[in-house]
C-alpha cells in the first residue's frame, strides 16, 4: 500500500479588509433614467481558522488484489489494511479544535435517495461494479459487534462525506480496513464479470471546533 501527502496551509483572512476593499474599488448611481441597482455581498469563512496548518497522510493505493469467485452462496470476504496518520501539526488547540476527516466514494451523493456506498467498478464496462465497507479499526471477517466500526453504516450525514477520525495530536493513527463480501460474484457467470476493477475513496479534511 503505497502512501501520499496532502498538505493543507491555512492562512487567517481579514474578512473586514476585504469587503472595505471590495466595496471601494467601484460604486453604482442611482438616477432618475436607471433607479435601480444591486449590490454584491461577500464574505470569507476559513475552513480551518487560526493559522492551523497540518499535514495528515493518507493511502494511495489500496489493491483488494485477486478476487474469487465462492462455490456456494455464502460470505466470502477480504480485508485490506490501510493508515491514515497526522504527521505535522501547528497551532491547533486540541482542547477545542480537531482536524476532522471524511471519506466518501468518488460518486456518491448526499441526498438519501441516491447511492452512498464504496465500489470498484470494472474499467471496460462500467455497469459492472461491486461495493465494499470502510472500517475504521482492522476488520477482517465482520461481526455484528464490528458494526461500530463500520464508517458507512448510516446515511451520510454531510456532503464532504462520512466522519472517520479527528485527529488531535502528532502520531495519531486510523488502522482501519477495507472489506468487500466476495459473495457478491456468486451469482454471475464468471467470464461476464473478468477484468480489471477500480474506484477512488475521496477524504476531506478541515479543523473545527469541538466545543
Amino acid at each position: 500500500m503505497k502512501t501520499k501527502k496532502v498538505l493543507a496551509i491555512i492562512i487567517a483572512l481579514l474578512i473586514a479588509a476585504t469587503t472595505v476593499v471590495s466595496v471601494s474599488a467601484e460604486r453604482i448611481s442611482l438616477t432618475d433614467q436607471d433607479p435601480s441597482g444591486k449590490t454584491e455581498v461577500i464574505a470569507h469563512i476559513s475552513a480551518n481558522p487560526g493559522n492551523v496548518t497540518y499535514l495528515i497522510t493518507i493511502p494511495d493505493v489500496v489493491d483488494f488484489g485477486e478476487l474469487a469467485q465462492p462455490a456456494e452462496d455464502v460470505d466470502s470476504f477480504t480485508a485490506k489494511p490501510y493508515t491514515v496518520s497526522l504527521d505535522e501539526v501547528e497551532g491547533l488547540n486540541p482542547e477545542t479544535q480537531e482536524i476532522a476527516v471524511y471519506v466518501r466514494d468518488e460518486n456518491a451523493e448526499i441526498s438519501v435517495d441516491h447511492d452512498q456506498e464504496f465500489y470498484i467498478t470494472n474499467k471496460a464496462d462500467s455497469s459492472k461494479q461491486f461495493s465494499y465497507d470502510v472500517y475504521n479499526s482492522y476488520v477482517e471477517t465482520p461481526t455484528f459487534s464490528d458494526a461500530e466500526h463500520k464508517v458507512n453504516n448510516n446515511v451520510m450525514p454531510r456532503a464532504i462525506g462520512y466522519y472517520l477520525y479527528g485527529f488531535t495530536q502528532v502520531g495519531q493513527e486510523v488502522n482501519g480496513s477495507l472489506v468487500l463480501n466476495q459473495r457478491q460474484l456468486y451469482p454471475y457467470v464468471l467470464p461476464d464479470i473478468v477484468g480489471d476493477y477500480s474506484g477512488y475513496m475521496v477524504f476531506y479534511s478541515a479543523v473545527v471546533s469541538t466545543q
